[in-house]
């Protein structure tokens, strides 16, 4: 599928988080159909759930600030190229999604009038995002280049200070205040970019002897005591369990920021350096068969879902518990629309609908 001097030039882990950011987009996005089974009341089993599959979207930032930063080429060459990459793939699904509405009914004029800076499909939020970030790397590129390495530590410190504002709208300020602090929104998702660049350029010593106690503590600081302080402290000071999930799940959230760092760590330890390794090269051959089908998969993955495996599993998976019936759900569509991926791989004009 793949040619071995391309296979030479890739990376190893970062195909192993490609695929595990889009195999948790699709665990995120297939229980919707029961949706309101499990958020309007509140559900242990959701918090849990959730907590873990809404870091996907942050690990696709990672990835792209792993595999550009520091940029290279000119901004004249780099944002052309890479703009054109993610969107003609997106103009190609974004009328799959349309026409699909036009067939049950749901299509309106407004979707083609607003279809230049939002997407015709929830989910698809990513690719415009990531349209914008492009277009910033080359200047944050010359950023990071100005400051070296103490510099983005010490904006990824800042960063990371400002993932614990969502957590103090019980104990400490109204909910009302969250958009109107000292750093609200700051870097946002630019912060994920950033740092892939950072544990790409310098991974942490997770594992040595000297230093994994510490990183264990970080770790079950972020992942564990505070989201358990979200859930049960501040339901003390009338924060819902709607408004501390969303604060455990912001795009900033020091849950997030860990749960990122731990698997891309973790990821980087296990995986070989090279596809040259010895002894893993059917391991390596999978994940890079399916990590190059991977952005087609996120920009299928709703309307198969939609269209194909909601409908025909209703009757067979209504009775199961929401969590069985979303995990099967998912399992059907990554399989489908990885299989759909593998034949549009073959066409000649491939990179124009799953990108490069």
């Amino acid at each position: 599928m793949i040619s071995s001097d391309k296979m030479k030039k890739r990376i190893p882990y970062l195909d192993t988080v490609r695929v595990i950011s889009c195999l948790l987009v699709i665990l995120l996005h297939a229980p919707m159909v029961r949706f309101s089974e499990y958020y309007d009341t509140p559900s242990t089993t959701y918090c849990f759930y959730i907590v873990l599959v809404t870091v996907c979207s942050k690990l696709f930032f990672m990835l792209t600030g792993a595999l550009i930063l520091p940029v290279k080429k000119s901004a004249r060459e780099f944002i052309p190229r890479r703009v054109k990459a993610v969107v003609i793939p997106l103009a190609v699904w974004s009328v799959a999604y349309l026409i699909a509405r036009w067939f049950n009914g749901s299509f309106t004029p407004k979707f083609l009038l607003s279809i230049f800076f939002t997407p015709v499909e929830g989910a698809l939020w990513f690719v415009y995002v990531t349209i914008v970030i492009y277009c910033v790397l080359p200047v944050m590129s010359k950023c990071i280049h100005a400051i070296g390495k103490r510099g983005v530590e010490y904006l990824l410190a800042l960063w990371v200070i400002s993932s614990f504002i969502p957590y103090q709208h019980g104990i400490f300020i109204g909910q009302n205040q969250l958009t109107h602090n000292m750093f609200g929104a700051f870097a946002n998702v630019y912060g994920y970019v950033l740092l892939g660049y950072y544990l790409h350029q310098y991974p942490l010593p997770v594992f040595t002897r000297e230093h994994w106690w510490k990183f264990a503590l970080a770790f079950t600081f972020g992942i564990v005591v505070m989201p358990l302080f979200e859930f049960t402290v501040q339901s003390h000071f009338g924060v819902s369990y709607q408004e501390a999930l969303g604060a455990v799940t912001s795009d900033v959230s020091i849950n997030d920021i860990m749960i990122a760092t731990l698997i891309f760590s973790v990821v980087r330890h296990f995986s070989p350096e090279s596809y040259n390794t010895h002894g893993r090269h059917l391991f390596s051959k999978a994940m890079t068969g399916i990590s190059i089908c991977t952005f087609g998969i996120y920009l299928a993955h709703m309307l198969v879902l939609r269209e194909l495996v909601w409908p025909l599993t209703r009757p067979y998976f209504q009775s199961l518990p929401w969590l069985a019936d979303g995990l099967l759900c998912a399992a059907i569509a990554f399989t489908l629309c990885y299989a759909v991926m593998r034949v549009v791989y073959l066409l000649p004009f491939s990179k124009y609908i799953m990108g490069r």
